[in-house]
């Protein structure tokens, strides 16, 4: 019976409306899961997001925004606390559980500037007190202030980490990040870049050599003369840098993060146009076990799509066992035919010996063939359940001979009675 209880209702969903409805919600249903990735920028970007935005929405199907973070927020915190879904993460942070990396993107570089004037109010030129400004909240920054105040046999009372800079109070600014000299906003007035190997540093030897074996992920590296239009850089300035992975929630799409390495790695020529001194560094052929957090699924996939597959890798050694394999079942089915040959030998024999009873012994009266004839029965079951015999047609046909040839002497046995 047809319901008329909501007339106008069931015209909407019979009608044009109602298919459009339809369509939307399977439209939506069928939508791509978790195709829009939130990327955490820190504070002096070194490209251009909405230009970055652009290429990965064109040439994919992942929907690309900006993370909304709170200033004090690091990037790994972000990534846990699921404010984000992709990060730039220094090499040398320690592994965290659900983080998972996607591509090395480019190498970040100490880049160390102190205030002028710090020395010089500062005449035994110690340490003790300094104020770090430590830009966008980079934990190799804090990794390499702690383990220089460490070593200069400072406590962590005796200095101060900010994450902001205080016009007047700050005396060193500490800022990781490529080698840019188009974009130097990190730097302010008044401070002067430094270098590590300045002959007043009693320390300067492990900068060069050592650093890497009490910061792992840190390597000496030098910014050459003039490269930055900023005092202190007339001269080459020794210095560190690690590698910077972008990285990612576990939880993230398999499909999504897989797309996102294809269109990185595939995009490069266009992505390094928009940032030279980023994207241009990007390749594939990493080392995976070099970096802090393990590959993303998703990047695991599209990195050995390539690869051979298991059969592919194996192929010699699959075909030689297949090879053994069959001479194996060679030699079984040689051994079991060679086997069943001697024991149908055996069968003959007892055939021989009943027809030599049956044929040959009439010297030998009824009762002592039939008796030999029980001897041959009973050998041949005694063989049988040894199994030097097998219970096949063969024995089969030995059972009614020796039936028939006993059936025999008794008839005649009983022709001469009578």
């Amino acid at each position: 019976m047809k319901s008329t209880r909501y007339p106008k209702l069931q015209n909407f969903l019979l009608g044009p409306p109602g298919l459009l409805l339809a369509i939307s919600l399977v439209i939506t249903a069928c939508g791509y899961p978790g195709s829009t990735l939130r990327m955490m920028i820190t504070d002096y970007r070194q490209f251009e997001p909405e230009a970055l935005q652009l290429v990965i929405e064109e040439q994919s199907s992942i929907r690309f925004e900006l993370a909304e973070v709170p200033l004090e927020r690091r990037p790994l915190g972000a990534l846990l606390a699921d404010e984000a879904d992709l990060a730039l993460i220094e090499n040398n942070v320690a592994f965290a559980r659900g983080i998972r990396a996607i591509l090395p993107v480019f190498e970040s570089v100490l880049h160390l500037a102190g205030r002028d004037a710090y020395f010089s109010e500062n005449l035994q030129r110690t340490l003790s007190g300094a104020n770090f400004y430590i830009a966008n909240r980079s934990s190799a920054g804090e990794t390499f202030v702690k383990l220089v105040m460490h070593r200069e046999g400072y406590t962590q009372d005796q200095y101060r980490i900010s994450s902001a800079f205080e016009d007047g109070v700050t005396d060193f600014i500490i800022y990781f990040g490529p080698i840019n000299p188009n974009n130097t906003s990190w730097l302010r007035d008044g401070f002067s870049l430094m270098s590590l190997d300045d002959q007043l540093n009693p320390r300067r030897k492990f900068y060069e050599e050592g650093i890497g074996y009490s910061a792992p992920g840190m390597k000496p590296i030098m910014i050459p003369a003039l490269t930055y239009d900023s005092p202190g850089n007339e001269e080459a300035l020794l210095t560190v840098a690690v590698d910077t992975l972008l990285v990612t929630r576990k939880e993230v799409s398999e499909s999504a993060i897989y797309e996102l390495t294809k269109t990185f790695l595939e995009q490069k020529p266009r992505l390094t146009a928009i940032a030279p001194h980023l994207f241009s560094g990007i390749n594939e052929s990493f080392d995976p076990l070099d970096l802090n957090f393990p590959l993303h699924p998703g990047a695991r996939s599209y990195l050995e799509r390539d690869d051979p597959s298991f059969i592919e890798r194996y192929a010699e050694t699959i075909n030689m066992l297949v090879y053994i394999m069959f001479l194996l079942i060679s030699a079984f089915l040689a051994f079991a035919r060679w086997r069943d040959q001697k024991k149908k030998d055996r069968v003959d024999i007892f055939y021989k010996r009943v027809f030599e009873i049956r044929d040959g012994g009439s010297h030998l009266g009824a009762e002592q063939r039939l008796s030999a004839l029980y001897d041959i029965e009973r050998e041949a079951f005694e063989s049988l359940i040894e199994e030097k015999l097998s219970a096949n047609e063969s024995f089969r046909i030995l059972t009614d001979l020796l039936a028939v040839t006993k059936e025999e002497i008794r008839n005649e046995r009983d022709q001469v009675a009578s």
